[in-house]
């Protein structure tokens, strides 16, 4: 078993229990959930349980998850900028966003997509994005919003396994007066503890040790942090309904309703698979072909196959041609048929994924706006877990303003800048078009432009990348031609 396989187990089978002592807190993870995240797992390293001799798997819910995070995260555009001063602090905080979240974000959505949530947690450096098999959840409210969570890293060194639990919270205490006796008032303040452990063996989570003996040395067994309003990681949701587990606060797959439908397609994908490798031309010869063939130490080409039955009776026709017969028309239709359900249970139109090795057609924006609403509200959904109007009308929230929080509150813990520039920044985030169709755009300005309902030189600017000058300058040499001084071509008498 190999280390991840080995961490991943262990979670599942120990470290709920394990955790829960060493910190003496309750964590949030029922069986079905548990298995649920297993399986989603095997789907996206391509060993759903179904795969056998028989049956392999063309790993279609990734290609789904792939072309859905790159629908919701096309040409994003986040800007940040300061309120006040020099810009010193909003300079920094893009580029943190930049560096940590813009770089993968389709790769950041594609996990949340496949696996139902992702874990956003800064590391010290920088944003780490953790699947759902290293955390565990501590507290969460009616909202589902996590509040508590305890995160996992690990190591191995020479034949020792190494394991560090961080616990992330808020706590509520009571802080004294000058004197030490009077209560001055109640705090709420945010509080991370660190455990190591090492084990000799890869399926034990092993006995509690200092984290100066390890790789960790750097990190404290306690921090706290008053003033917080926000814990220091945010759980990207799967915007889905959890049917497998009312109750938790984890997030579902893309794919919890179609798992069957998935299993279905690798199953026909894989029969025309083979129907293709055995389509090739045989010639079948009785015994004694392979008799005298033997005897005489002829070697026999690969399309001759051994039946090892007399195929004549008399000998008089010991060679039939074999012809198979692909049911290549039978076998697509029913691929896309699944395809079709796949396609509508992830959020997408009918039709949207379609396996043609003749004919692609491309939908026209006009056509996408009006026959792909499906797919349009679904990237829309995911969108919003981005960005979006606050309820109460006052300004934007989403997983993005949540990230910049807590990149900036991290900037005033670690001394980075002064606590007087916590919240300096204001943010603003953009998406591509998603119905756009530049050409269909491009020939209905062309018409405007022809018919003086805008101006020549504006299109040109706008389709042609021309400057204002450069267009103004074109549009007037071409006026100019067209209206010579003489009556000839040239101005000629």
């Amino acid at each position: 078993m190999g280390l991840i396989a080995w961490f991943k187990e262990k979670i599942r089978m120990l470290f709920k229990t394990d955790t829960e002592k060493a910190f003496g807190v309750e964590t949030y993870l029922s069986p079905e959930m548990e298995n649920a995240i297993k399986l989603w797992e095997q789907l996206e390293s391509g060993k759903p349980p179904w795969v056998g001799d028989e049956t392999r798997t063309i790993r279609f819910s990734n290609t789904v998850a792939r072309e859905l995070s790159k629908l919701v995260t096309q040409n994003i555009d986040i800007k940040v900028q300061a309120k006040y001063g020099n810009g010193e602090t909003a300079a920094k905080i893009q580029k943190a966003i930049d560096d940590y979240f813009l770089k993968n974000a389709q790769q950041i959505m594609q996990d949340v997509i496949m696996l139902g949530g992702s874990m956003a947690k800064w590391n010290g450096k920088g944003m780490d994005y953790i699947p759902p098999d290293r955390f565990l959840v501590t507290e969460f409210d009616s909202n589902g919003d996590i509040h508590g969570a305890i995160f996992f890293s690990y190591y191995q060194k020479e034949k020792k396994f190494y394991t560090r639990a961080e616990w992330h919270r808020f706590e509520d205490m009571v802080r004294r007066s000058d004197n030490g006796k009077e209560p001055a008032g109640p705090v709420r303040i945010y509080r991370v503890s660190n455990k190591a452990f090492v084990s000799d063996q890869q399926d034990q989570i092993g006995r509690e040790i200092s984290l100066k003996n390890t790789k960790w040395a750097d990190i404290v067994p306690e921090f706290t942090a008053e003033n917080l309003e926000k814990p220091l990681f945010v759980y990207i949701k799967n915007p889905y309904s959890n049917t497998i587990d009312p109750d938790s606060p984890l997030g579902v797959s893309c794919f919890s309703e179609c798992i069957e439908e998935l299993r279905w397609l690798d199953i026909a994908m894989s029969t025309m698979g083979t129907e293709t490798e055995t389509s090739a031309p045989m010639m079948m010869v009785d015994q004694s072909v392979i008799q005298y063939a033997t005897m005489n130490g002829i070697k026999l080409p690969k399309f001759i196959a051994n039946t090892g039955l007399d195929l004549s009776g008399d000998g008089s026709n010991p060679v039939e041609q074999w012809q198979p017969q692909l049911q290549v028309a039978s076998r697509t239709e029913g691929i896309n048929f699944y395809l079709s359900i796949i396609s509508y249970k992830t959020g997408f139109d009918p039709g949207f994924f379609v396996f043609d090795g003749q004919n692609i057609q491309m939908a026209t924006a006009t056509q996408v706006e009006s026959t792909e609403r499906r797919t349009v509200n679904t990237v829309l959904s995911y969108r919003s877990l981005l960005d979006r109007p606050n309820s109460n009308g006052d300004g934007r929230i989403g997983v993005i303003h949540d990230i910049v929080y807590i990149i900036d509150a991290m900037a005033v813990i670690n001394g980075e800048y002064a606590p007087s520039e916590h919240g300096n920044y204001e943010l603003f985030c953009d998406f591509a078009d998603i119905t756009e169709n530049k050409e269909e755009d491009k020939m209905f300005e062309y018409q405007l432009a022809n018919n003086g309902y805008m101006s020549k030189a504006r299109f040109l600017v706008r389709h042609l990348g021309l400057t204002e000058e450069e267009a103004i300058a074109m549009v007037q040499e071409a006026q100019a031609e067209q209206q010579p001084e003489g009556g000839g071509l040239f101005g000629e008498e």
